[in-house]
């Protein structure tokens, strides 16, 4: 399996629900090891594609702030994107990332997750989260979680794999679509791809 892969895996795995008195650390913890725990209950469910997405939409999809995920991808075109542009962008982007790992996880053969105590929160409303994937090469893969706080909740709104953000790397290749051929043209190629 691809370092990259398994770690696409660790960024959408966490469900980051009833913070009210769990550290970001341990969200990511307890909720990882819920969705593995399914998959080992259940490993049928790898096979089974409707499984697989009600898995992901029941368990990850609450956990991820995909409106700030948006606006961060698109940066400064985020700015000049229209209410409907935006809506439609964070639609398609929320399905592109939904499908890539509902068909990652099939991949996933029980590696084991190491959970970085924090040296503190950046802030009080935002804190990071490391974890280590360690693949049976020896190799271990670096995931970092960036999340804020919102009321009693914490929320995902980038992820940084082997020192690479999700965030900046999107907006890099999706930056040059929209500086060729427009946003309108990036949303119909995202909708694309997501049928």
């Amino acid at each position: 399996m691809k370092p990259y892969t398994l770690a696409l895996i660790l960024f959408l795995l966490p469900t980051v629900t009833n913070a009210v008195s769990e550290e970001p650390v341990e969200l990511i913890r307890t909720t990882t090891e819920r969705i593995l725990g399914k998959l080992a209950q259940a490993p049928e469910i790898k096979s089974e594609p409707d499984r697989l997405k009600r898995l992901v939409e029941e368990n990850i999809v609450p956990s991820i702030d995909f409106v700030r995920l948006s606006r961060l991808t698109l940066g400064k075109h985020w700015r000049t994107a229209s209410t409907d542009q935006r809506n439609r962008f964070s639609d398609e982007f929320k399905q592109l990332l939904m499908r890539t790992y509902s068909t990652s996880l099939t991949e996933y053969s029980g590696q084991e997750i190491e959970y970085i105590p924090l040296k503190g929160a950046m802030d009080g409303k935002r804190s990071a989260v490391r974890t280590k994937l360690h693949q049976s090469d020896g190799s271990p893969v670096t995931v970092d979680y960036s999340l804020y706080k919102t009321g009693a909740d914490w929320k995902i709104y980038d992820v940084t794999i082997e020192g690479v953000s999700l965030v900046v790397n999107y907006r890099s290749s999706f930056g040059q679509e929209i500086r060729t051929h427009g946003l309108d043209s990036l949303i119909q190629h995202l909708a694309t791809r997501n049928q």
